[in-house]
């Protein structure tokens, strides 16, 4: 659907297009959060809607359920390693920047219309990186330890790093550069290091600030 651009401010909701319905998981901390969710996604058609406690969550029973994405609440607690694409409600602005560098692959506010909702499950799905417009100051702008390339990359590491910005995995990479896994995930850390960062997601968003990658 978006094949440039993949870290995007949403500002219009993408337009209904879903071929197949889409596994969704709720995860709230609160049940009536977890039930106003649900009901708000049940609306959509092109949507299977699942709720898991915060318990549930934890237990890694997601692991069970293989959604497609994953709507979590802010206040759900513990967010890290999410084990799908996972979009975030959030309240506090100042909070963004460490919701996607945990593993969100979406950050909206609370506020957002179920049409926004709706469209960053989508995009998240097909491993898009989805900030809200109303967040993505607060996340473009966070301040880092370092602000330059502690190191530059090499052509290889720039190749991966590209392929990291579009969503794909490590063995999607290794597949597409005709290599091994192990070699892919040499050159990630690599890049991790030299951008004085911890995770993918914090590699990508870096990187596009920095002028490396084309989203």
């Amino acid at each position: 659907m978006y094949t440039h651009a993949h870290i995007i401010p949403i500002a219009n909701p993408i337009p209904a297009a879903a071929a197949e319905s889409l596994r969704i998981a709720v995860v709230a901390r609160d049940r009536l959060s977890r039930a106003g969710l649900v009901a708000l996604l049940g609306a959509f058609d092109d949507l299977i809607v699942e709720e898991l406690d915060v318990d549930d969550f934890l237990a890694s029973r997601i692991r069970v359920m293989r959604p497609d994405a994953l709507l979590a609440d802010g206040d759900a607690g513990d967010l890290r390693n999410l084990e799908a694409a996972g979009v975030v409600l959030l309240d506090d602005p100042s909070l963004a920047a460490e919701t996607l560098a945990n593993g969100a692959r979406g950050i909206l506010m609370r506020d957002a219309s179920p049409q926004r909702i709706r469209a960053a499950l989508i995009a998240a799905s097909e491993g898009i990186i989805v900030i809200d417009d109303a967040l993505a100051g607060a996340v473009l702008q966070q301040s880092r330890r370092a602000h330059e390339l502690i190191e530059p990359l090499t052509a290889r590491e720039l190749e991966v790093m590209q392929l990291l910005a579009s969503g794909q995995t490590n063995k999607e990479i290794a597949h597409r550069l005709g290599v091994t896994e192990h070699t892919v995930k040499f050159h990630v850390n690599s890049i991790l290091g030299k951008l004085g960062v911890a995770t993918r997601t914090e590699a990508v968003v870096h990187a596009a600030r920095l002028g490396i990658v084309m989203l």
